[in-house]
């Protein structure tokens, strides 16, 4: 039995595999969370923000006498209620910022120590300090700057800015629209930046493990890039290729005709 060999169509066929196996992504690098099972873990790493020089605090003191607590008054803007992207999240805040040495310069109390204090222990100390002033104040303190960059492989990097004071690298991605395709997901830097200290830190956002990494939890300020995956650049040749397909298409037939004719 004698097998054809067709030359002209081994061409075409090699031509069309050129032409699509470029950028393509395995299936299992598309996966998220692969090896979880129905299960229950504890969560015992839950962040502790504290204050730190150049944050901006919403520091809100209200009294049954308004007239008490007019010097603590300041303009409100949406971005303290809700979230915000762009440049609104990049927006200076009306609010208290916390100077270089650490203090905060507030009414009646002068400057006061806000550096390496949480929140509550922050609140505390301003209500104590104004029972003097003010008997029945009551204080409500949080940040005004907590805001994340989300870079790389997503589908809407920006910068963010988050209306609560936790946010998982989950949740942000969530932000950002999801991974691309073209997402490396075992390997998403967080770089972070506190108290003149810039670390970097990976997560594999395929495995379980990640619940307990020290960059779960952002903190603000947090920059988090997705790296892309090598079939990023192939896809990018992908592209050229189909760019330009009207000139490739006319050549290979011609090639085909010339060789066709020899076989």
């Amino acid at each position: 039995m004698r097998v054809s060999f067709h030359f002209p169509h081994f061409v075409l066929f090699l031509a069309g595999m050129l032409l699509c196996s470029c950028g393509s992504v395995k299936h299992r690098e598309m996966l998220m969370l692969e090896d979880i099972r129905s299960e229950t873990m504890d969560i015992d790493n839950l962040p502790v923000l504290r204050i730190q020089p150049d944050d901006i605090l919403s520091i809100q003191v209200t009294s049954r006498n308004p007239e008490t607590v007019i010097a603590f008054l300041q303009p409100q803007s949406e971005s303290q209620a809700s979230a915000g992207a762009g440049p609104s999240a990049l927006s200076v805040q009306p609010g208290y910022r916390v100077d270089e040495a650490g203090f905060i310069h507030l009414p009646f109390l002068g400057s006061v120590r806000a550096a390496n204090k949480t929140v509550s222990e922050f609140r505390k100390e301003v209500t104590d300090g104004l029972m003097e002033f003010i008997p029945d104040a009551s204080v409500q303190v949080r940040f005004l700057n907590f805001r994340v960059t989300i870079l790389g492989e997503v589908n809407a990097p920006n910068t963010y800015t988050i209306p609560n004071e936790r946010l998982t690298i989950l949740e942000a991605i969530g932000m950002a629209g999801d991974f691309t395709p073209y997402a490396r997901r075992n390997s998403v830097l967080v770089v972070r930046q506190r108290s003149n200290v810039r670390e970097f830190g990976r997560i594999d956002t395929r495995d379980k493990s990640l619940f307990e990494s020290p960059y779960f939890y952002l903190d603000p300020n947090d920059i988090v890039y997705v790296e892309p995956l090598k079939a990023k650049q192939y896809a990018t040749q992908g592209d050229f290729f189909q760019r330009y397909s009207f000139i490739m298409f006319p050549l290979v037939t011609l090639l085909t005709f010339f060789l066709g004719t020899k076989f």
